[in-house]
């Protein structure tokens, strides 16, 4: 099997510090997670900003700075923007249409990041007082993702069902996307988005054999213990991983993990224990065929 490349997410667009204390807000706050997670085998970091306030944004500004304070630590990581909508406490309380070309700004800073996390289908998020209805839709994303590889920015898709991969299927017949093709499946969130589906093995494994030829694919589990089952047996079946405080924060059942880099350490371990070896950023790099990065 391929090395393995780790993701780590360390931000979140839904729970903050009410959920653990321990979740970065600030750029330096979110660099430095970043940069021990690196130190414990992440070669991909999946960054959500906030603003001065502590608030989910997608100002470009606040990407930059984060940014820069993890090259700053020469720190070699993928970078890899989030472009959903941020959930801002307006819209969390008063629901609706998000507005998904918002989300587009996180991947317009200087210099761009490497990639960005999409999606080609529409969701409906139930997380705030009112359901919010977020319009992503295939010929969207057709445009998105042209723009993207025009700018030299990987898109990975995020899927919520098996079902979001015929949206998939498109964009590759319209020839936006580059191979390899980058997907990831998000598992277990049914209870924040209507069609969302439990993990479960044979679930997993059925949406991998779906998957299009020349594609390399993720597996996050939201919440605990389906994080670390989900992203063990994307390790057994030749995947890759993302873990960290977006998808989960805990450690142990009931027990508050201390940071993202915790969770890291933990899943990269037990990719060693199962015979995987750990892919580095340079590595990653050349798995995605993403161009080497200049320090």
């Amino acid at each position: 099997m391929e090395k393995l490349i780790v993701t780590v997410a360390p931000s979140s667009n839904f729970h903050g510090k009410e959920a653990n204390p321990a979740i970065p807000y600030t750029p330096e706050e979110i660099a430095d997670s970043a940069y021990e997670s690196w130190n414990e085998g992440a070669s991909v970091v999946h960054i959500h900003a906030r603003d001065k306030n502590g608030v989910p944004t997608n100002a470009p500004e606040f990407y930059q700075e984060i940014d820069s304070l993890i090259r700053g630590e020469k720190c070699d990581l993928i970078i890899q923007h989030s472009m959903a909508p941020a959930n801002t406490p307006k819209l969390l309380t008063e629901g609706g249409l998000a507005d998904i070309d918002e989300g587009v700004r996180a991947s317009r800073t200087t210099p761009p990041p490497e990639m960005v996390s999409m999606e080609a289908s529409p969701i409906m998020l139930h997380i705030g007082q009112k359901p919010i209805f977020i319009g992503w839709n295939k010929l969207w994303a057709e445009k998105v993702a042209t723009d993207l590889k025009e700018r030299g920015i990987k898109p990975e898709f995020e899927l919520a069902d098996a079902s979001n991969l015929e949206d998939i299927y498109y964009l590759i017949e319209k020839g936006c996307l580059e191979k390899p093709y980058s997907m990831s499946f998000v598992t277990n969130m049914y209870r924040m988005i209507s069609g969302g589906v439990r993990y479960t093995p044979d679930r997993l494994m059925h949406a991998v054999s779906l998957l299009p030829p020349d594609t390399k694919f993720s597996v996050l589990g939201v919440g605990y213990p389906a994080t670390f089952q989900a992203t063990t047996l994307s390790i057994l079946l030749g995947g890759n991983v993302r873990i960290g405080f977006e998808d989960n924060i805990y450690s142990k059942k009931d027990v508050l993990a201390k940071s993202s880099a915790e969770l890291v350490a933990m899943i990269v371990r037990i990719a060693r224990d199962l015979g995987r070896e750990i892919a580095s950023p340079e590595e990653a790099r050349q798995i995605l065929n993403i161009p080497p990065l200049k320090l």
